[in-house]
């Protein structure tokens, strides 16, 4: 094929591979494909400086037509998004899976599925490790393409993601490869040969504990006071200090979710009510309330929601996409811990997580009893009805009774909220 054909080609997108060509001046092309305009300026501005007349004739692979769209990556990751929205999967999750799959597309180029290899899996791992924080909110970054703002932030040594965050990456990427397989647009998953990030023991869990001098800024009673203002701000950190439960846990519950069984206060971390979810099956859990929490009042302030006719206990904060009742939460409880000292990055309400699960260990408390608190997987089977398995209340109180925070917890005084909860 002469050049002026491999141009005309180039020009109608259809790929043009060189196998191998030397030019008058001895440079050897090898391997090189034109797929745009600039890949044809370029090839014609090498040819023309080696001398080379338009009628040289050069080896080609036979051109390959652009993939019909049925076959391409991006009509295919958004039948996959529908599948998991028609499957009623969390819409953090969908949002996340868009995220990881544009970026490939960006990174990669709208592909047919088959041609994805391992080659194109490890470029897009050494692109994102590039790729900014927050770049769909930074103006230096929004309004570029994933190539141009990969670019920029190369040039301004932005800090690379973490290695959980590379991840999920793949963890992602892998699911939409398999979801390929089983409906038999790919034969195998391009990242079954690309080796993983091997994975040390304290990337399971993102983050660490508070400190005591941190514990003691947070809860010093005249700052707490000022700073609590809503239901949510006085409890939520409170029953996460004493039970390790997740921000959404905690910011969901309802007031039909706080019930005494056998004698034992608690509340009941589940899915029976609108708008709440769960991470996980080992996440059912009934939660005994821990001693300081009832010394505090926690129950009082109980009577008073369920008196002013509130469902939720802690009303005042919302579910506006769907995410669960925790953003709100813990944006405000990040910005008070960093104004108390706490500056971190990453800290939040996840820390009363790790705070409680180190002291329960140092403690000797078992695994399996820290779990049945914190419900982590793997802390047992699947519970009875509404996962209380009363045979191990007793023992879930004796495991909290043995975690020592430190700290004095500031009192509810009964109506403290009363304003509040009319609005």
């Amino acid at each position: 094929m002469d050049i002026k054909k491999a141009m005309d080609a180039a020009k109608v997108h259809i790929d043009l591979t060189l196998e191998a060509v030397e030019l008058p001046n001895g440079v050897v092309l090898r391997g090189v494909r034109v797929e745009t305009p600039d890949d044809e300026r370029q090839l014609q501005d090498i040819i023309t400086s080696a001398g080379a007349s338009p009628a040289t004739r050069i080896p080609q692979v036979p051109a390959k037509g652009k993939p019909r769209k049925e076959e391409q990556f991006a009509h295919l990751m958004e039948v996959h998004l529908s599948d998991l929205r028609r499957a009623s999967r969390d819409s953090k999750t969908i949002l996340e899976s868009r995220h990881t799959l544009s970026l490939f597309l960006g990174v990669v180029g709208n592909k047919a599925v088959t041609d994805i290899d391992g080659t194109d899996c490890r470029l897009f791992f050494d692109e994102v490790r590039f790729w900014p924080k927050h770049a769909t909110q930074r103006p230096e970054f929004k309004r570029l393409s994933i190539k141009a703002a990969l670019a920029k932030a190369k040039s301004l040594n932005e800090p690379a993601p973490a290695q959980a965050t590379l991840n999920k990456h793949r963890q992602r990427l892998s699911v939409f490869f398999n979801w390929l397989i089983k409906n038999k647009h790919m034969q195998a998953n391009p990242l079954a040969g690309v080796l993983n990030h091997k994975k040390d023991e304290s990337e399971e869990e993102t983050g660490r504990a508070f400190t005591q001098q941190e514990l003691d800024a947070i809860f010093e009673p005249s700052a707490f006071k000022a700073w609590a203002d809503r239901p949510h701000r006085w409890w939520v950190p409170m029953l996460g200090l004493y039970s390790g439960a997740r921000v959404n846990e905690l910011s969901q519950l309802y007031v039909a979710d706080v019930e005494t069984v056998n004698g034992i206060p608690g509340y009941h971390i589940n899915k029976r009510f609108p708008g709440q979810k769960l991470k996980n099956k080992a996440s059912k859990r009934f939660v005994p309330l821990a001693q300081p929490l009832l010394d505090a009042g926690f129950l009082d302030f109980v009577s008073d929601v369920k008196a002013a006719g509130h469902d939720r206990l802690f009303p005042h904060l919302p579910n506006n996409d769907g995410r669960g009742f925790g953003k709100q939460m813990s944006k405000q409880f990040c910005a008070y811990i960093k104004a108390r000292g706490v500056l971190e990055e990453g800290m939040g309400m996840h820390a009363f997580r790790h705070t409680l699960a180190t002291r329960l260990d140092r403690a000797g408390v078992t695994e399996t009893s820290i779990g049945k608190i914190t419900g982590h997987k793997g802390a047992g089977a699947t519970l009875p009805k509404f996962y209380i398995d009363t045979p191990t209340l007793e023992e879930r109180v004796v495991t909290l009774s043995k975690f020592q925070a430190g700290v004095s917890l500031s009192t509810y005084q009964s109506g403290q909220f009363s304003a509040s909860l009319k609005v």
